[in-house]
């Protein structure tokens, strides 16, 4: 954390001692010791919310992505039902168009041959 040698320890109590005084020394070490701690606390609650809100984003992410699968086969399921009616309506149709040709060309037939029979 911080590189304080036993030079420099000793050059801050020293000059501490000083500034302070013998009498006043126990009371402003306590306040700086307890000034340290809620710095550090403070400090080890910034880290966990950032922590959290890193665990949050990724966790949102995930579930981006599941509800985009979910999504999916819903929709995939849907476009495959949809499929099928169009197969079926295709089928439908087909055979509707094909009984009409029949049908037209049963009618033709028919007019020549009636035709061909009054000719003669």
């Amino acid at each position: 954390m911080l590189d304080i040698g036993f030079p420099e320890f000793l050059l801050i109590s020293f000059v501490l001692l000083i500034v302070v005084g013998p009498k006043d020394l126990p009371k402003v070490l306590r306040s700086i010791t307890t000034f340290v701690r809620k710095i550090k606390s403070m400090a080890s609650q910034f880290h966990s919310g950032i922590d959290d809100l890193a665990n949050e984003s990724e966790i949102s992410d995930l579930r981006k992505e599941v509800s985009k699968i979910e999504n999916n086969s819903i929709i995939d399921s849907e476009i495959s039902d949809i499929k099928d009616f169009q197969n079926e309506i295709n089928v439908k149709s087909l055979k509707d168009d094909i009984n009409e040709i029949k049908n037209s060309q049963n009618t033709s037939f028919k007019q020549n041959k009636t035709s061909k029979i009054v000719k003669k």
